[in-house]
């Protein structure tokens, strides 16, 4: 690949799993969250980013290793180049692996965002290369990414059990928040989020930051972006994709989707029709 480059496609012999892989130097990843979980290798530089409320970093032959829904970006540390790899797992893949060779009746999530761990490492650059050649069998690809999961899981994984409750709080922000999903699509002030929050416009600003890592803004982008990947998915063409998730038109949603995701509108739906 050429420098400030990013490619995606789906591994068709492993339940048309996302891999994601980019170069990149002077690009800058807007803050953003995925629903599947992602685990990927540094194989070059340095990369910088927000995860979990602080800034951690990703050294080469380190294992990048991130929650559905956390929160974060990613850059270079020292304006050097940097290369890295990463495969999409689907939150229902990771939990049936979990429960059956970890801890069962258990919601199991990767404990760092950055760990160092050479045979897990090893073992995923061996799946890259698997994933990259033309004739590969079919069980060695399984049997490598299911060993590599349920290592990662008991080496590097949590578990907590899952509660169910009829009584759940509702904070202010988790209301603002549900405000925000359910006019994701509609023109919204700043006094209607902080009124449904119950909050003057200064202070929910200043929860919502502390409490989600964003803005208020950052948290209506990306839910418009979620919609949008989901249109895409599903074979909208990028235009209607993008009316129907509330932007004013393609070209908003393509500046907005190429500065959260490093890759445009385009090439997110080419890895669908491949």
């Amino acid at each position: 690949m050429d420098k400030e480059q990013a490619t995606i496609y789906r591994a068709e012999k492993l339940e048309n799993l996302l891999v994601f892989q980019a170069r990149y130097q002077r690009f800058k990843f807007g803050r953003h969250t995925h629903e599947d979980f992602a685990l990927g290798i540094m194989e070059h530089g340095v990369q910088k980013f927000y995860c979990r409320g602080e800034a951690r970093f990703a050294t080469p032959g380190s294992l990048i290793s991130v929650n559905p829904d956390e929160i974060h970006d990613g850059m270079s540390a020292d304006q050097s180049e940097f290369h890295y790899k990463v495969i999409y797992l689907p939150v229902e893949l990771l939990q049936n692996i979990g429960n059956e060779m970890v801890a069962p009746r258990s919601f199991h999530t990767f404990k760092n965002p950055v760990t160092n761990d050479p045979e897990v490492a090893a073992g995923l650059t061996s799946l890259f290369a698997l994933l990259e050649g033309e004739s590969t069998d079919l069980l060695e690809m399984q049997t490598l990414l299911f060993g590599l999961l349920a290592l990662m899981l008991e080496r590097h994984g949590t578990e907590r059990r899952t509660l169910i409750t009829g009584n759940a709080i509702h904070t202010p922000i988790q209301k603002a928040c549900t405000f925000i999903d359910d006019m994701v699509k509609e023109e919204i002030s700043l006094d209607d989020i902080a009124a449904a929050a119950g909050l003057s416009r200064y202070h929910f600003l200043r929860l919502f930051r502390d409490e989600k890592g964003i803005s208020p803004w950052s948290y209506l982008l990306h839910k418009r972006l979620q919609l949008a990947r989901t249109s895409i998915r599903l074979g909208t063409s990028l235009t209607d994709a993008a009316l129907d998730a509330g932007f004013s038109d393609q070209s908003h949603m393509s500046r907005r989707f190429k500065a959260t995701y490093g890759i445009t509108p385009g090439q997110y739906r080419q890895a669908y029709l491949s």
